[in-house]
């Protein structure tokens, strides 16, 4: 038995909206990773150059 265009159509836009979701969790993800990674390094670096300055 053959399945409706409309049964289809709404089977390709669940896999559609279900791989955008997963996109953007991903990229999300990797952003907020990145950005605590650049907080850690500037602290990191502030914290040499206090150092720094109280020798």
């Amino acid at each position: 038995m053959q399945e409706s265009p409309v049964g289809s159509f709404f089977k390709f836009l669940l896999g559609f909206l279900v791989f955008i979701s997963v996109s953007f969790g991903v990229t999300f993800t990797v952003n907020k990773m990145a950005q605590a990674k650049d907080v850690s390094q500037a602290a990191a670096a502030a914290r040499a150059q206090a150092l720094n300055l109280t020798k």
